[in-house]
């Protein structure tokens, strides 16, 4: 995730407010930003997911920092990819055929998509398909079924940066979660929100009082601000102008592009023989795209 406690940014010589808008992209953003890193797999139970290139025995939310905003847990991941595979979508191992992480894209941002537990003076928490209410969407059998999906440390733990000495061992975890219950807590701004993860006093300084801080958005990946300033969590988290259909439509077109040719037969069923005509259909295919892509920004401006 890209995170700054920052007051302002700066990009290419302007100030930027702290209140500047969650800016808006087209998923072709990610597909470029993701290439060099991992692959993209065809998957019967979600279309496609994204398989990392990393190290073996690899876990996502266990790299980075708990942080704790306006949005409730907020995961500071340390790897490159967290702006987007920690915070769209969900995490999932079950469906891969090497048993390994992947990655499944998703529509609308959250803090984290993980499912909390506490056990004793032990925090889990495991990388969980949610609704955008952070509720888990995955059943308790398929939830709490491999204890290797799950991450504990001891509670005081979540006020620093992870180490890999931090977490509990497999034989300890499977122990504490027999035990485990849900973790939630209530977040009081002008109402009462109950929220999951443990209550944010944890974090609380023994000579201060905890200062909670606003996110605030970013325009681009690589935006910098300048002037310190704690009540300020500064990150870059776009909304798409696809859905969750139309980002599994362009994984696919990124997987399988199409030809010039290929388009115009698909829009006017046109051959080779067919020359003029087929130049004609492609321009006509170029347009309405274009107009299509004029109305979504329109749309969601």
């Amino acid at each position: 995730m890209r995170f700054w406690s920052w007051v302002t940014v700066s990009v290419a010589g302007f100030c930027l407010n702290a209140w500047a808008e969650q800016p808006r992209v087209d998923f072709d953003f990610v597909l470029e930003a993701l290439k060099n890193s991992g692959a993209w797999k065809e998957n019967a139970a979600h279309k496609f997911d994204y398989q990392p290139k990393v190290a073996p025995g690899w876990a996502p939310y266990r790299h980075g920092q708990w942080r704790y905003t306006d949005y409730g847990w907020t995961w500071q991941g340390a790897d490159n990819d967290s702006w987007i595979t920690d915070h769209y979508g969900y995490w999932t191992k079950r469906d891969t055929v090497s048993g390994a992480w992947a990655w499944v894209p998703g529509a609308y941002w959250l803090p984290s998509t993980v499912e909390w537990l506490r056990s004793g003076d032990y925090l889990g928490w495991r990388a969980s398909k949610l609704d955008r209410f952070s509720n888990p969407q995955e059943s308790e059998n398929i939830r709490y079924s491999d204890p290797s999906e799950w991450n504990f440390i001891p509670a005081e733990k979540i006020r620093a940066p992870l180490t890999v000495t931090d977490f509990a061992p497999l034989e300890k975890t499977k122990d504490l979660l027999v035990s485990a219950q849900p973790a939630d807590h209530i977040f009081t701004s002008y109402r009462e929100i109950e929220r999951p993860g443990a209550d944010p006093s944890i974090l609380k300084p023994a000579d201060r009082d905890l200062i909670i801080p606003n996110v605030t958005d970013l325009p681009a990946l690589d935006a910098v601000p300048d002037r310190p300033a704690p009540r300020n969590y500064y990150l870059y988290r776009p909304k798409f102008f696809q859905d969750e259909d139309g980002i599994f439509r362009r994984v696919d077109l990124f997987l399988r592009p199409q030809t010039k040719e290929q388009q115009a037969a698909g829009l006017g069923g046109l051959t080779k023989a067919d020359p003029e005509q087929q130049a004609g259909a492609l321009r006509r295919q170029e347009e309405l795209l274009e107009k299509q892509r004029r109305h979504e920004q329109e749309l969601y401006r």
